[in-house]
């Protein structure tokens, strides 16, 4: 199992998710998911044995 899961979200919608053992990894990958469009994107990484969110952003391109 692993450590942590992120979640990326178009408004209040998921779009993608990945899991991993490297947090930092995870950030990036968020970071870089955005693809090139706009819009009102953000992400979170949870801790999946505590359930606290690590990490998140949040961005408004337009």
């Amino acid at each position: 199992m692993f450590t942590y899961t992120a979640k990326i979200y178009f408004d209040d919608i998921e779009i993608k998710q990945s899991s991993g053992n490297n947090l930092d990894s995870l950030f990036i990958w968020m970071l870089t998911q955005q693809d090139g469009e706009f819009g009102n994107y953000n992400g979170q990484i949870t801790n999946n044995k505590t359930h606290l969110i690590e990490k998140e952003f949040r961005t408004n391109s337009y």
